[in-house]
């Protein structure tokens, strides 16, 4: 072949090989990227599944191994080779295999893919791990111990802790409350009872209890924080609140668990927090403490269970416990137990006092602890720290500077001392906590919600009788203390019941002075110059004093609002008060008036005028009363004066018709002897909120029940019911009714026909007494209609002739439909207290009460069901001496939950039918053991039912 051939044929080779080289390239290239893309996918998946299960594992407080987290570091950096490789392969793939392709670079690439991919495949067989998390910190526990004093031995807190352990049982979800003042040892308990729970049954529906401190500056970050440690789950803590509760909600939503918050100070929004709040029985519990009933409220829980200061003997042995033995020496004994009373059975008081006291052997020092702590003198080591500065708190977190001034002006009042609830208000109206340019009910309700909001901070409780409230002795010397530091605004004087005979005879340096209360000393003699230049007092009490009259002085205090002069027995007399013009109470019930004070007439701002009990009070000046024109409240019940009598006019006396031109007027307490000769038309009484009328001729005494708030009473004694005029506008709107020594009908159902009344349908409550003329109730002769429809609660004593509650044939429509309770006393010729006819209208009928009816035999008469008595809960019978049944036996009984036998002889069986018929609800069966031995029984399946629910009666002395 010539030379130029062979060139020509070599060129071709070349090319052929080129070209086929490169297509050659080319093609391993697309396989080795194929090949890689598919592996390097392979790999990222594993990679992917592995990272999502540490990330669950961190949930439950977990986390990667080495060995995991050195495989993810390798898969990583070979993700940072790989990534780039890939996207080369690509952008070489679009440029295609031309002549002007550069088959080197496409080499190299190739080889490098074909490697990584050896290095893909052995991480991708390399995953297979025996472990891929491992513990991050030490196994949760159940139940984590908190320290604090044990309660062993203290009955009353164990037996608190039983009752929390019964409310948290069951699968359901709850929300309990402990509440209590601070220092009553709410979290001492509920320390108790997390520690016990750990060995208590309950654990085996709880996977874990959570404690968690709350305190009074709401941190939910905190919270949070808290929860997660506990669960050993890692929250980032620059992360925001909601992210951070998605977290906890993940993980406590696999939980059955005890959330504990102790120390709330208000409402906690527990969905932001991430706790799971669904209604579905995953049995997630929570369990909180607080000073604040409001709380409570917000945290809607289904149980509140109020913690109270300690009983004597367990406050003494606490305050021992912490005192050590020294308080057995005789001559420190009597002291120690001064001091300890002192605390007033507060926990916290006892113990700090009581280790500030421990094994002090002086005589002197227990003395001078004890007048210390009388006076209210935090002199005694630790208490304003430990104590005071602590209770403080409940002070500082009232929402208003209102509600913090009524709580320092209780303070004003003696320890333990019981303070009239409308005398409290009266006061704050006076010194101005509560607005007095609103109606006098307006003024009554922002009262009770001031107090109301007291006792649910615990500043305030109930006191000794109905209508009074009270402060803990201890809160009370924080009162004071809290006063004596800020230093008061309105500097106020208070000395009750400190036996003074003479007060000062001028409060001088005291020009400030808004109130002075000298409430129940033997005072008989005020100085003339006593109220001398105090031009801004606003609250003068000098009741229960043994005053004669007032100075004249007392017309200089012209900032005057509340005159408070109850029950000074030997008050004669006062000077005029016509300067008063600002005065807003007053109150001289109880006083020896004889008339009313010149001025009177003037006081056009006067809201109350309270004359009760004025059993000398003749006269009252015509244009007295009609001359107050604000005045919304007048009692005069029991009073001697005599509004009825024609002859008021002639002698220059103020009339009835004076009270009628009171536009303002919403509660009248009086009596009339008569009624013919005054205006009491329904119209009229009607307007009134409130009333208690009381018609007695001759007389201004009386026994009967004292008017409930928004209550209109109409008494009527030692009258001629159907003789007497005027009856009808008292008896259409009167909502309770007594009779009592009254005549003139057999039965209260004559009054329709003898008043022309429609049903008395407005009384609620009847009580009947000595009107020997009722021989029944209801009679079905004089009635066609319905008669006492919404009668609630009847009471019928000593009515010598009572025969029957229902006579003849009665309406069953409407009659006594609504009745809850019946009270029969006295009453010699009652055989039976409820007839078969009677059992028919009754079906509201719950509690029945019978003493003293000496031949009453049976209690409810005829065949009974359970259809009859759907809700009667109570019988209490005493002094029965014939009554031989209750009723007949009944298969069940749907409501019942007490019985009280007590001398009733001829009683030997109960009315259970068989053991199932013991009602479920029937908490406890009362009676005096003697006649307990002696009952029969069908059986001794209902002997033993009821066995277990008798209680013993101690005699009667």
């Amino acid at each position: 072949m010539d030379p130029l051939g062979s060139v020509i044929v070599e060129t071709g080779r070349c090319i052929f090989s080129f070209f086929f080289t490169s297509i050659a390239t080319v093609l391993k290239l697309q396989h080795n990227t194929g090949r890689l893309r598919k592996e390097f996918e392979k790999l990222e998946d594993r990679k992917n599944g592995i990272e999502e299960d540490v990330r669950l594992a961190e949930t439950e407080g977990k986390c990667a191994t080495e060995q995991v987290k050195g495989w993810i570091r390798k898969v990583e950096e070979i993700e940072q080779e790989v990534q780039p490789m890939l996207e080369k392969a690509d952008r070489l793939a679009v440029q295609g295999c031309g002549p002007c392709c550069n088959i080197l670079p496409r080499y190299r690439l190739c080889r490098r893919m074909a490697k990584k991919q050896l290095e893909v495949q052995q991480l991708i067989s390399s995953c297979c791990f025996d472990n891929v998390v491992t513990d991050k910190k030490s196994p949760v526990r159940a139940v984590e111990k908190q320290q604090g004093p044990s309660l062993a031995g203290q009955r009353e807190a164990e037996e608190m802790i039983e009752k929390l352990m019964e409310l948290l049982k069951g699968d359901e979800n709850k929300r309990i409350a402990v509440w209590g003042m601070g220092g009553v040892g709410k979290t001492t308990l509920v320390r108790n009872l997390n520690n016990e729970l750990e060995s208590s049954s309950l654990m085996e529906s709880i996977d874990i209890v959570i404690w968690i401190t709350v305190s009074k500056d709401l941190d939910l970050k905190k919270v949070q924080s808290q929860i997660a440690k506990r669960l050993n789950l890692e929250l980032d803590p620059n992360e925001v609140i909601e992210e951070r509760a998605k977290m906890l909600l993940k993980r406590l939503m696999m939980k059955k668990f005890l959330l504990i918050l102790d120390d709330v100070w208000e409402h906690i929004d527990l969905d932001i927090v991430g706790v799971p709040q669904t209604d579905d029985q995953a049995n997630r519990k929570i369990l909180l403490t607080t000073r604040s009933l409001d709380v409570c409220r917000a945290m809607m829980t289904d149980e509140e269970i109020k913690l109270d200061v300690l009983k004597q003997e367990a406050a003494w042995n606490l305050f021992a416990q912490n005192a050590g033995d020294v308080v057995e020496v005789p001559s420190i004994n009597p002291l120690a137990r001064a001091v300890a009373k002192e605390c007033g059975g507060l926990p916290l008081a006892l113990k700090t006092v009581g280790k500030s006291m421990r094994n002090k052997r002086r005589i002197e020092l227990w003395k001078h602890a004890l007048h210390h702590l009388q006076h209210s003198d935090p002199h005694v080591k630790h208490i304003e720290d430990e104590v005071y500065r602590r209770l403080k708190l409940s002070y500082d977190s009232l929402p208003s500077k209102i509600l913090q001034s009524c709580f320092l002006f209780c303070s004003l009042y003696p320890e333990n001392y019981s303070i009239r609830t409308d005398e409290l208000i009266q006061c704050w109206i006076a010194d101005r906590l509560i607005n007095e340019h609103q109606p006098l009910e307006d003024c009554f309700n922002d009262g009770i919600a001031l107090i109301e909001t007291l006792k649910d901070s615990c500043l305030l409780e109930q006191g000794d009788c109905a209508g009074t409230v009270k402060l803990h002795d201890v809160v009370r010397d924080v009162a004071i203390w809290i006063s004596t530091k800020q230093g008061s605004e309105k500097p106020c004087a208070s000395i009750l019941f400190t036996n003074i005979t003479k007060p000062p005879k001028q409060f001088s340096g005291f020009s400030e002075l808004t109130v002075i209360l000298l409430v129940g000393n033997p005072i008989n003699k005020i100085h003339d110059n006593l109220f001398a230049g105090l031009r801004k007092l606003r609250v003068l009490n000098l009741s229960q004093s043994h005053i004669v009259t007032l100075p004249p002085s007392l017309s200089q205090l012209q900032e005057l609002r509340a005159l408070l002069l109850r029950d000074c027995c030997y008050l004669e007399k006062l000077p005029s008060l016509g300067a008063l013009r600002k005065l807003l109470v007053m109150d001289l019930s109880g006083t020896r008036l004889r008339e009313l004070p010149n001025g009177t007439s003037k006081l056009k701002k006067l809201q109350e005028l309270h004359l009760s009990r004025t059993h000398h009070l003749e006269t009252i000046e015509a244009g007295t009363i009609s001359g107050l024109q604000s005045l919304e409240l007048l009692d005069m019940s029991f009073s001697a004066y005599k509004w009825d009598t024609r002859c008021n006019i002639d002698y220059g006396k103020a009339s009835f018709n004076e009270i009628l031109t009171l536009d303002r007027l919403s509660i009248v307490k009086l009596r009339l002897d008569k009624v013919d000769s005054v205006t009491l038309d329904s119209a009229w009484l009607m307007k009134l909120r409130e009333f208690n009328i009381q018609i007695s001729p001759g007389s201004c005494d009386s026994n009967h029940l004292a008017t409930q708030h928004d209550e209109k009473r109409a008494i009527l004694r030692g009258v001629d019911l159907m003789g007497i005029k005027g009856l009808n506008g008292l008896l259409d709107t009167a909502s309770a009714l007594d009779l009592v020594i009254c005549g003139g009908i057999s039965a209260l159902s004559e009054l329709s026909i003898g008043h022309r009344l429609s049903s008395l349908e407005s009384v609620k409550s009847l009580s009947i007494s000595k009107c020997d003329c009722i021989t029944s109730l209801i009679s079905g002769d004089n009635i066609s209609g319905t008669i006492l429809p919404n009668l609630e609660h009847l009471s019928l004593n000593r009515l010598e002739n009572l025969g029957a509650i229902l006579g003849g044939m009665v309406p069953r429509k409407g009659c006594l439909k609504w009745l809850k309770t019946i009270e029969v006393v006295d009453c010699k010729k009652l055989r039976a207290l409820i007839s078969f006819a009677l059992l028919q209208q009754v079906k509201n009928l719950e509690q029945i009460k019978v003493k003293n009816c000496s031949k009453m035999k049976y209690i409810i008469g005829g065949e009974v069901s359970a259809e009859m008595i759907p809700k009667l809960r109570v019988i209490e019978l005493s002094d029965l001496p014939m009554l031989k049944t209750i009723c007949s036996r009944l298969p069940a009984w749907p409501a019942l939950e007490m019985i009280e036998v007590r001398n009733c002889p001829m009683l030997t069986k109960l009315p259970f039918a068989t053991s199932n018929g013991v009602a479920a609800t029937l908490k406890e069966i009362r009676g005096e053991l003697q006649w307990w031995n002696r009952l029969i029984y069908s059986n001794d399946e209902i002997k033993s039912s009821l066995q277990q629910r008798f209680q013993p009666l101690k005699p009667l002395r």
